[in-house]
């Protein structure tokens, strides 16, 4: 089989055309179904290698630990969440709760939740550890947009902390579904979602003055 040439990392989102783009596609999907299986601590890039149907060594060229191919493949995931934008922050907040909701339902988003929340927080396994905390980065500056539109509309506060609001929003939510494997129905989303923002509208948990250099 012939082996696919490229660089080590952030092979995500770079168009590479024909064969080569099948494949790193073919290699994602079979690491998040082996994440799914096995965790990440049982993950074997054999194992990816003989689902996707490719050679070790195209993983190897790409992929030179297992850690960052793993991050790579739940890269690919985050990327696909596309943000909001109807006019109404609330019911911005209320789609993408219940889109990532349903992701995380599914076999590969738990194993997405569970690498990053669990294996990914492992101070032992200093490259994992590390990648998971610039892919948690990636998501959370993403996610923060929904907050910049409804400010920059003039519908929040410019002061309100966005990351705040959104932890605030995303914890108790996801940490029920994560943790016990029950979602949060739509009503009582709309509710948490309005405690939060009507505290935001009306100055509460603003973020702190920066700081004179």
């Amino acid at each position: 089989m012939n082996e696919v040439s490229g660089p080590a990392r952030r092979t995500v989102g770079v168009r590479t055309g024909g064969r080569s783009e099948r494949v790193v596609a073919a290699v994602l999907e079979a690491t998040l179904a082996e994440l799914a299986r096995v965790g990440f601590a049982a993950f074997r890039l054999e194992e990816v290698a003989e689902r996707a149907k490719v050679a070790k060594t195209t993983l190897y060229r790409r992929w030179p630990t297992k850690a960052q191919l793993v991050v790579d493949a739940l890269r690919s995931t985050a990327h696909d969440e596309t943000i909001p934008d109807t006019g109404d922050l609330r019911h911005d907040l209320l789609l993408m709760i219940e889109r990532t909701q349903k992701k995380m339902s599914t076999p590969h988003g738990r194993a997405i939740a569970r690498v990053i929340t669990t294996e990914g927080a492992d101070k032992d396994n200093v490259e994992l550890e590390a990648l998971c905390r610039e892919l948690r980065d990636e998501i959370r500056v993403k996610r923060r947009q929904v907050v910049t539109q409804a400010q920059e509309a003039g519908r929040l506060p410019p002061d309100a902390d966005a990351d705040l609001l959104l932890d605030a929003i995303y914890g108790g939510i996801m940490g029920r579904l994560l943790r016990f494997g029950e979602r949060t129905d739509r009503p009582t989303c709309e509710r948490i979602i309005d405690l939060v923002v009507t505290g935001a509208e009306h100055g509460g948990g603003a973020a702190p003055p920066k700081k004179r250099k």
